[in-house]
């Protein structure tokens, strides 16, 4: 054994054995890599994500931000194992920060947070073009809409409404809150009969347009009351005697203390009565002094009348008395 070692062809051989070896190691490592790298960019993916919400971050005391789309999409690329649970979980913020910046149009960039840093990310907007203005507050009156009104009985009338509070605050960008023309409450009384009694009613505001305006009001609602009654007209009243006199008996005069009754029905048809006369009182069967109660006739179209009856004072005079009275 000693002898090989001192032989140069022996040491030759080992030698060339190891360099053998050695080429094959280190071609198999570059094989491994080479492999390595391609599995790593076969397993590499991408997903898009929509309706991403976007976060604003300002001073929401003192500033009003217009021009911020309300959702945003969102793409991620990378290793299968880091996109997959991001796409699934959507555990990450996507804001645009406008702390800093005053009133007036900026472009700003949008940023994300949450995301692991071995993903590539695309924003879809990057950047959007922002308009921020002071907030300003002021008080509004609250008037009231009715809806249906054409549906509401047409022998019944709103009276006036009462409104609790009586006022609002709207607050909204200066330019915004300028525009405010009118600050109503809305009411359906399509199908009342009785009065309305506080009522919840969600507070609109509008331009002078009829538009809707974009703006916070407090309260969001009121409570309406709005009295609901009979369409009445008062009328005078007469009255007059019909039938025959009883033998021996003669009428001197019907009376009644009632000079008026109050009519209730539509309002056409109330417009078109000024009174109600002649109401006939049947003196057939009276033979003295005798207070009758008469029933009112109601004119076409009243539905009714307020007293309903009245009492009518019916004077007689004696025939054989008014006859024995002759030269």
């Amino acid at each position: 054994m000693d002898n090989w070692f001192k032989s140069v062809w022996f040491i030759r051989i080992i030698s060339l054995m190891l360099a053998g070896l050695l080429w094959v190691t280190v071609n198999v490592d570059d094989n491994m890599d080479s492999d390595s790298i391609f599995f790593n960019q076969s397993s590499s993916d991408m997903e898009r994500m929509e309706n991403i919400p976007l976060e604003i971050r300002f001073d929401s005391e003192e500033y009003v931000v217009s021009g911020i789309p309300q959702e945003v999409s969102v793409s991620v690329e990378g290793p299968a194992g880091a996109v997959a649970p991001v796409a699934r979980q959507k555990n990450f913020t996507v804001f645009v920060d406008l702390n800093g910046l005053g009133p007036g149009t900026h472009e700003v960039s949008l940023q994300h947070s949450g995301i692991s840093n071995q993903l590539s990310v695309t924003l879809d907007p990057k950047i959007i073009e922002v308009t921020i203005e002071e907030k300003v507050t002021q008080d509004y009156e609250v008037s009231i809409d009715y809806i249906n009104e054409r549906n509401l009985d047409s022998t019944l009338e709103l009276g006036d409404p009462e409104v609790s509070p009586s006022e609002v605050s709207i607050t909204g960008a200066s330019s915004v809150v300028q525009k405010v023309a009118s600050v109503r409450a809305i009411i359906d009384v399509g199908g009342t009969t009785e009065t309305i009694e506080e009522q919840e009613a969600p507070v609109k505001v509008y331009d002078n347009q009829g538009n809707e305006l974009n703006v916070l009001v407090d309260p969001t609602a009121v409570e309406v009351t709005v009295p609901v009654s009979r369409r009445t007209k008062d009328v005078p009243i007469s009255v007059v005697p019909r039938g025959g006199n009883t033998e021996g008996a003669l009428i001197d005069s019907v009376s009644t203390e009632t000079e008026e009754v109050t009519l209730s029905g539509p309002q056409d048809v109330l417009d078109n009565i000024d009174e109600i006369s002649e109401v006939p009182v049947d003196v057939t069967e009276v033979t003295e002094d005798e207070t009758l109660e008469v029933e009112i006739p109601l004119p076409e179209g009243v539905t009714s009348a307020d007293p309903e009856t009245i009492d009518v004072q019916v004077d007689v005079v004696d025939e054989e008395s008014e006859d024995g009275e002759g030269p």
